[in-house]
């Protein structure tokens, strides 16, 4: 393999030297001006594209916003590298320098990339895409190979997410094959409760509704609560449900707080529900 990459930069650079070999020097310096030139051009084009997609209101809103600028400004440094690599490159060959050490340093400084770190560089390629494509951001609620959580740091390389029990996930970015982005819409909360049959169920459903009315009108609340009505028969009993629609990571203490309220209203008005029986086997 050694032997095969120093062929090809030996072939290369005598490709590029021969290229310019029937030049006069004023040629030559006229050469070494266009590419300089061409080089400072692009370069601004380049800036001038960027910072003009990162200027647009709908980018500016992102929740990774930083994000985009921190991986624009990486984008930029390696084109510009790129550039001044050719650019040196073409104008050492111009004046008829050999660029075979300068090529074959970074034929090996690829190689030992593409050998040894294959997965830093599907982790790298993978979090760009991620931030560029704004498919989360940190404080989104998403699940990630089977880990639900919320995003606590949104790198290049790897992605933390604490799960509700407080737990720290790592997840390289090579491993994130599909999101499920929670944040990203309203979350849907249904809520069910048991009645004995006994009961009225329509004079059930007119104390409960009123009973938790006041909920529509609080501030995490995006619409509803609705009533479903009875959802359920059983040989004892029947199942009511009412869905509401809040913020993602506001559904909670709604929730908790309506469940309250429909224990206390049936308390209160006597409503019985089913009874459950505990058999003891012996």
């Amino acid at each position: 393999m050694e032997n095969n990459v120093g062929e090809t930069v030996k072939d290369v650079d005598t490709t590029l030297r021969s290229t310019f070999n029937g030049l006069v020097t004023w040629e030559r310096f006229v050469v070494v001006l266009i590419v300089i030139v061409t080089i400072f051009v692009i370069l601004k084009l380049t800036d001038k594209f960027i910072n003009r997609q990162l200027d647009q209101d709908k980018v500016r809103k992102l929740g990774s916003y930083n994000r985009i600028v921190t991986v624009s400004h990486l984008i930029r440094r390696i084109i510009k590298i790129t550039l001044l690599f050719i650019g040196i490159t073409i104008i050492m060959s111009v004046f008829n320098i050999s660029v075979a050490p300068i090529l074959a340093t970074l034929g090996v400084f690829s190689l030992a990339i593409g050998v040894g770190a294959q997965d830093l560089v599907k982790d790298l390629i993978n979090g760009f895409f991620i931030i560029f494509e704004d498919q989360y951001a940190v404080g989104d609620i998403v699940t990630i190979e089977d880990i639900t959580g919320t995003v606590e740091y949104l790198g290049l390389r790897v992605t933390k997410i604490r799960d509700f029990n407080k737990v720290l996930h790592i997840i390289p970015n090579s491993k994130i094959d599909i999101v499920a982005n929670k944040q990203r819409g309203d979350a849907r909360v249904v809520i069910d409760f048991y009645v004995d049959n006994s009961e009225d169920p329509i004079k059930v459903q007119e104390l409960i509704e009123t009973g938790i009315a006041k909920y529509s009108k609080d501030d995490k609340m995006v619409r509803g609560p609705e009533f479903w009505g009875v959802t359920e028969n059983g040989s004892s009993y029947y199942k009511m449900t009412l869905v509401y629609f809040t913020k993602q990571g506001d559904q909670y203490d709604l929730e908790y707080a309506i469940r309250a309220e429909i224990l206390k209203i049936m308390q209160r008005e006597g409503i019985k529900t089913p009874r459950v029986k505990n058999e003891i086997w012996r």
